[in-house]
């Protein structure tokens, strides 16, 4: 079982790598397209590798961190994701911002990623909920724009629409006088911000 390589890309696609070890085998490996777009033919590099065996291939899937392997993982316990999906949900944001999604229950964050339905978003909540970590500064940093209820419930509000925590955070923190804002107003002000209307 292949659980870390290390080599030079030879080949570099939207989703996988080709890495040539020292050894003279060259391994291909499927990655996130942020990952290979990350790396060009002749560069060194190394990842974590998780192999997976089916009854017709052997396939490989490279991460730069261990927690974004371990997250894989998780993924895949859930019914109806596989390594496809799974791979496009760690496309989409941080490990720190899914884990806070899947800790705090939004499904409309998992709505949002392409082969993602309702049902196995909120799936996805159901059975990782209790097995994730949250990094405590990832709570608080989600939070600390929230002076008064409104502006709590506009954070809340687009987290629910899907936004990861980085983005409400960065969106809010831009809007001034939002203390004396309705919530709904917030909000508005906010997708306009993060869509670049302003």
């Amino acid at each position: 079982m292949i659980g870390y390589l290390k080599g030079i890309v030879v080949n570099a696609d939207e989703r996988e790598l080709i890495i040539l070890t020292e050894g003279g085998t060259g391994y291909q490996v499927s990655v996130t397209p942020a990952l290979a777009s990350m790396h060009q033919t002749g560069d060194s590099i190394e990842l974590f590798i998780e192999t997976s065996v089916r009854e017709d291939a052997i396939v490989l899937f490279g991460f730069k961190k261990i927690e974004e392997k371990n997250l894989f993982n998780l993924l895949r316990e859930v019914n109806k994701i596989g390594p496809k999906t799974s791979l496009s949900i760690l496309s989409s944001a941080t490990v720190e911002e899914i884990s806070f999604a899947i800790a705090s229950g939004n499904s409309g964050f998992f709505k949002k990623i392409s082969g993602v339905g309702p049902k196995t978003a909120e799936r996805i909540i159901i059975d990782l909920k209790d097995k994730v970590s949250i990094d405590p500064s990832i709570r608080s940093e989600t939070h600390e724009v929230s002076e008064t209820s409104q502006s709590r419930d506009a954070a809340d509000g687009l987290m629910a629409l899907g936004y990861n925590p980085l983005q409400v955070r960065t969106a809010l923190n831009r809007i001034d006088g939002k203390e004396k804002m309705r919530a709904e107003q917030i909000v508005r002000e906010a997708l306009r911000i993060i869509n670049g209307k302003r």
